[in-house]
């Protein structure tokens, strides 16, 4: 079950976007993962298989296995990560049994889905006794830009709009600690931390200026063409935004991990 995807379809475009926005999400998330030699991790919402490729060449001793909704981003994951084991798979339904998995990933999927307590209670139950999961996940009202653009507050506010029609929440990060207590989870932990682009690390913050520009790149059939020139225009000012002197770009995520009772 899951809600309209609103980054495009599975074009050459959007899979370079995926492998790119894999790549920098990994360098948020690895190093809580905790994953040792033996250990069974599922990469859920693997999409084209781009953070399980990173988790198989970052933890060689454990046995990374993805899962999916989507039939075309999985055929590009078996055709550019053929070392990874793929299924398809509802994450409200997956296909494995009870306590098969020493380590959940996600990344980004509770955005994507209308029912994002019936996925943490399906997580749960394939975890070990003991085990966890651990998710990123959004919250676009923390998004800022110094200075402020009109045409990019526009776009998210469009972007916004487009994933709550389809069944999504843009917002998904300000639910989190309600839906982790509905699912009952043993323990858990949340952080937000800022990510903060500014001068006094160019390298980051190019490369969160190319995120959020790919982001808006892959606008264009969801919002359609007469969102064209805005879509033009955001990109545009938002790629400037290193070129200024006081440019900032601003987010904060939220990380939890959740564990299953031992029993």
């Amino acid at each position: 079950m899951s809600a309209a995807y609103v980054h495009g379809s599975t074009d050459p475009r959007e899979i370079a976007r995926l492998e790119k926005q894999a790549l920098f999400t990994s360098r948020i998330t690895f190093s809580t993962l905790d994953i040792r030699a033996g250990h069974r991790v599922l990469d859920l919402a693997t999409g084209v298989g781009a953070m399980g490729g990173l988790l198989q060449r970052d933890f060689p001793g454990a046995q990374i296995v993805g899962v999916d909704l989507s039939g075309s981003q999985l055929a590009a994951a078996r055709h550019n990560h053929p070392r990874l084991p793929v299924v398809h798979g509802n994450a409200t339904r997956l296909p494995f049994p009870d306590a098969t998995f020493d380590r959940v990933h996600c990344s980004w999927l509770l955005e994507h889905v209308p029912q994002p307590l019936a996925v943490l209670e399906e997580v749960k139950r394939v975890l070990k006794p003991g085990a966890f999961c651990q998710f990123i996940e959004v919250d676009n009202a923390t998004f800022t830009l110094t200075p402020p653009s009109a045409a990019v507050t526009e776009l998210m506010r469009r972007l916004n709009d487009a994933q709550q029609r389809a069944g999504g929440d843009p917002f998904i990060g300000q639910r989190l600690e309600q839906l982790l207590s509905s699912a009952k989870f043993d323990r858990v932990t949340l952080e937000r931390p800022v990510l903060d682009g500014h001068a006094g690390d160019p390298g980051f913050f190019q490369s969160f200026i190319d995120e959020f520009a790919e982001i808006f790149e892959g606008l264009d059939e969801s919002l359609g063409t007469e969102a064209a020139p805005l879509i033009t225009t955001a990109i545009s000012e938002l790629r400037a935004l290193n070129t200024l002197p006081n440019g900032r770009l601003r987010y904060t995520p939220v990380i939890f991990r959740a564990w299953r009772a031992m029993e």
